[in-house]
């Protein structure tokens, strides 16, 4: 399977977000915790359906996350990536294998170009991340990443994981 096509079956329609432009309408108390789950004032939302749709229309500008629709665009909080890679698989494709990353909300991202494992720096140590579209990021999950760094080659005092024909640094 040609990557590109791979790509576009496993991330379905993204809207065009960035084409948008509605008047901000203020705030409202919805908070992605660091675990990837999603709160209402306070409370879990529970309804995975629910959480898919606003995932949706989830944008990062100027390190402010909004849920924005063609009509109004709403504040809301993250305490850290707003997703959060819990699992993985290998693909062979025609232009080699590529790693499929697997979220909090069952959606799956392509480990390549157009979402690059890059690496954010901390107080402690420089944590995994995948940018998504639209300004986001996803959080390596401890057990992927450690998943990762069987499979990693050490080049120097670094190790990579390779994907797409691209090789991205894990730490």
């Amino acid at each position: 399977m040609d990557l590109s096509a791979l790509s576009q079956q496993l991330e379905g329609a993204i809207p065009p977000l960035d084409t948008w432009d509605p008047p901000y309408c203020g705030e409202i108390d919805i908070v992605i915790k660091a675990d990837g789950s999603w709160h209402y004032l306070g409370s879990p939302i529970s309804r995975l359906a629910l959480v898919k749709l606003f995932a949706k229309v989830l944008v990062k500008e100027q390190n402010n996350y909004f849920l924005k629709t063609p009509v109004e665009k709403i504040k809301i909080q993250v305490d850290d990536a707003p997703f959060v890679i819990i699992d993985w698989y290998q693909s062979d494709t025609d232009q080699g294998t590529v790693i499929c990353c697997v979220d909090n909300l069952e959606r799956t991202f392509l480990l390549n170009q157009a979402h690059p494992l890059i690496l954010k720096p901390t107080r402690a140590q420089a944590l995994p991340y995948i940018k998504l579209h639209h300004g986001l990021l996803a959080k390596i999950n401890r057990t992927t990443y450690y998943q990762w760094a069987e499979i990693a080659q050490q080049i120097g005092d670094d190790f990579f994981i390779e994907s797409a024909g691209i090789l991205f640094q894990l730490g």
